[in-house]
């Protein structure tokens, strides 16, 4: 599934990122492979979403969450590494 698919509150694990089509700023915020990230609230229209990721909180609008791939946590699952 993609990180725009993810509900509200909803935890899940970065299983693939496109490196390619994201900002270098992004994966040094955390936003890699194996890495949990919550989807906290969407913009009335949308875009952007809020997320935290790794230890960061970041907005990213809709053609940065359609690279990225997750899985999400089942409740009580531990995180993948």
């Amino acid at each position: 599934m993609k990180l725009k698919d993810l509900k509200k509150h909803q935890k899940a694990v970065i299983v693939n990122c496109q490196e390619k089509q994201l900002p270098l700023k992004l994966m040094e915020m955390g936003c890699v492979d194996g890495v949990e990230v919550t989807l906290i609230n969407k913009a009335p229209l949308g875009t952007p979403l809020y997320f935290i990721i790794g230890d960061s909180r970041i907005a990213l609008g809709k053609e940065i969450v359609n690279e990225i791939d997750v899985e999400p946590v089942k409740n009580g699952a531990e995180k993948k590494v």
